[in-house]
């Protein structure tokens, strides 16, 4: 039976979320909703809960749920969502795949906990620490939970590859990480880089250990902890959100003519000798020959002590990473690859001037930290 995300559940005001309330009732997010419509209409709720959850505590993990099935469907993938778990068992090519979903989040003290997109500020030192240790043990909390879960007894996943898709939202600004962190977590293997005398980027790999904050401390290389090889790959993800949705209805369907908006992050740079990202900026919906592609801004990091290993090529992510005697591969599944961005969303009919003076001024004060531009 199909699901109506913006039901009235004659909830209390002060037990929804505030993010819901900007989707459901601010006009310029008329695109996200269209979009979230369509979906809503093939998508199965098999524990009756979603659409509270949605509304309520569980606004964050349910948009990146309905990400994934908008996701594999893109990949051409049937989805079968009949199950309590896993939260998908997707299917292409007489194969079978069994994806589980999880966030890493903050403990909701009082049942809402917002996300705010804007980073907190930290010195160079600091956010070494943070990326080296930090973030590996936020990203581990949540996977070490569902390997504990055992899904691979499941008589619906016994046999079969099994994924743990993530996305992050512990803390202000922590949708801006990239999957690096995340697979120096899961290999247990760390990148040190230098310019060699003629300019060639150099990059050498080693060992890490374990990954410590005060007298918390977790061992690094998470596909090497018992019965992980059970886990076939994690997905990793950082634009499973809203902006998203807006995004993608705006540039197709659902294009508001009141509405407009600004994307601007930074993406991979197509120089093996780059060791910085480039910087990029546009309005949705204002590139002809380019579309947003749902899974744009996913990686896929396969487990290389696999009992049920995946595919090349197969799951649908935008890259793929692998262990290849001793170093981690990345292989592109499309040219435009952004590690992080934002979206500005304005509604009133602001002009063509407004727009590109706003397009300027991100441009420029991006250009200050990606000399490049």
């Amino acid at each position: 039976m199909a699901i109506d995300l913006f039901a009235d559940l004659g909830k209390p005001k002060d037990s929804l979320h505030p993010q819901f309330f900007t989707l459901r009732d601010a006009p310029s997010y008329s695109p996200a909703r269209g979009q979230l419509r369509e979906l809503q209409s093939i998508f199965s709720d098999p524990d009756g809960n979603f659409v509270e959850q949605f509304q309520t505590t569980g606004f964050d993990a349910r948009t990146f749920e309905l990400f994934l099935f908008a996701m594999f469907i893109e990949s051409g993938h049937q989805i079968d969502r009949r199950q309590p778990r896993p939260d998908f068992l997707i299917s292409r090519d007489n194969l079978t795949v069994a994806v589980e979903a999880v966030t890493a989040s903050e403990p909701a003290n009082d049942g809402i906990q917002p996300y705010f997109a804007i980073p907190q500020l930290q010195t160079q030192q600091e956010r070494i620490e943070y990326m080296q240790n930090n973030l590996p043990i936020r990203l581990g909390s949540p996977l070490f939970s569902k390997l504990r879960k055992r899904y691979w007894l499941d008589e619906t996943v016994k046999g079969r590859p099994f994924v743990i898709a993530i996305q992050d939202f512990h803390g202000p600004g922590s949708l801006a990480n990239t999957s690096s962190t995340l697979s120096r977590y899961l290999f247990g293997i760390d990148h040190n880089w230098f310019h060699d005398e003629d300019g060639k980027l150099i990059i050498n790999e080693s060992t890490v250990d374990f990954h410590q904050i005060g007298t918390k401390k977790i061992p690094s290389g998470f596909f090497n902890q018992p019965e992980a090889e059970n886990i076939s790959a994690v997905l990793f993800c950082n634009s499973g959100t809203i902006p998203k949705f807006a995004r993608m209805g705006h540039e197709g369907v659902y294009r508001s003519r009141s509405t407009r908006m600004i994307r601007f992050g930074n993406c991979y740079q197509h120089d093996p000798n780059a060791a910085m990202p480039n910087g990029f900026v546009y309005e949705v919906g204002d590139r002809r020959n380019e579309r947003e592609t749902w899974r744009e801004g996913t990686a896929l990091i396969r487990n290389p002590n696999a009992i049920h290993p995946l595919p090349e090529e197969w799951f649908g992510a935008a890259i793929e990473e692998d262990l290849v005697d001793g170093r981690i591969v990345t292989t592109f599944r499309e040219p435009f690859m952004p590690y992080w961005s934002l979206t500005h969303i304005y509604s009133g009919y602001p002009t063509n001037k407004i727009i590109r003076n706003k397009m300027e001024e991100i441009y420029w004060e991006m250009s200050k930290t990606y000399p490049m531009l």
